[in-house]
Formats: C-alpha cells, sequence, structure tokens
C-alpha cells in the first residue's frame, strides 16, 4: 500500500485554522471542542498504527509507542524525552514542535496564551490514542 504525505506547511496551516476558527467562533466551549476533535484524531490514528502490531504488555510500553512510532506518523518527528516516576505519571517532551515553533506575540502580545490554544488539539490527539490503546489518563501541556 502506498504511503500518502501531505507537506508539513499544509497540515500546519489546517492546524493553525483549526484553532482560529474553534476560538473566534461564538461557540459555548470551544476550548472542549477542539480537544474532542484532537481525541477522535488520535483514537481513529492510533487504530490505523497498531493494526498489524502485538499487543502492548504495559503503559511504558504503550509510551514509548506513542513517543516514537506514533509521533513520528503524525508529527514527523519523535519526542525528544520520556520520563516517568513509575507510579504511572508520564511526561513527554517534544523541544521543537512545530506548531508551536513560530507562535508570535501578535497584536495583543501574549504568546503563551497563543501557544496554550495552539496545543489543545495535540493534546486530545495523544489523549485519545491512549484511550484507544487502553490507557486512560489526563494529558495536559506544560
Amino acid at each position: 500500500m502506498q504511503k500518502k504525505e501531505v507537506a508539513e506547511s499544509c497540515f500546519d496551516l489546517l492546524h493553525h485554522s483549526m484553532v482560529e476558527t474553534f476560538t473566534a467562533a461564538n461557540r459555548a466551549h470551544p476550548e472542549r471542542d477542539l480537544e474532542q476533535m484532537g481525541f477522535t484524531v488520535g483514537g481513529k490514528l492510533a487504530e490505523k498504527y497498531v493494526r498489524d502490531r502485538t499487543l502492548f504488555a504495559d503503559e511504558l510500553e504503550v509510551m514509548t509507542f506513542l513517543c516514537k512510532d506514533f509521533w513520528t506518523e503524525v508529527y514527523g518527528k519523535q519526542m525528544d524525552k520520556l520520563r516517568t516516576n513509575h507510579k504511572g505519571v508520564f511526561e513527554l517532551q517534544d523541544h521543537r514542535f512545530r506548531a508551536i515553533l513560530r507562535v508570535s506575540t501578535g497584536p495583543e502580545g501574549n504568546s503563551l496564551e497563543a501557544a496554550r490554544k495552539l496545543l489543545i488539539f495535540p493534546c486530545g490527539v495523544i489523549r485519545g490514542a491512549l484511550d484507544c490503546l487502553g490507557v486512560v489518563g489526563t494529558v495536559r501541556a506544560d
């Protein structure tokens, strides 16, 4: 089966446009809706990517798959770091995440708020993938 790819710039533009549309529209809960969309996308992508794999032995294997294989398929690179406290808390780090790499302050001058909005969808993608793989948890961006 031939692999189809989309230019990174098109994906970035789509992501930024989704965030802008969801947050600018008169929605009751724009952030929840954006996260839910990411959840749906992440679950469907995880189903596709694990179709021909053996089952995971534990949560650490799931997280390793998420950081290496899943993230590479979705964002074109592996996560930079995976840390755990061995008590069920995992920290995933991507130091050069494309979605927020070029965030500018804009007219309001709040780049932190702009970056936070851009991370809602990817957090949903991670949560959806985890849910599909049998791991229930909370995902947040810091």
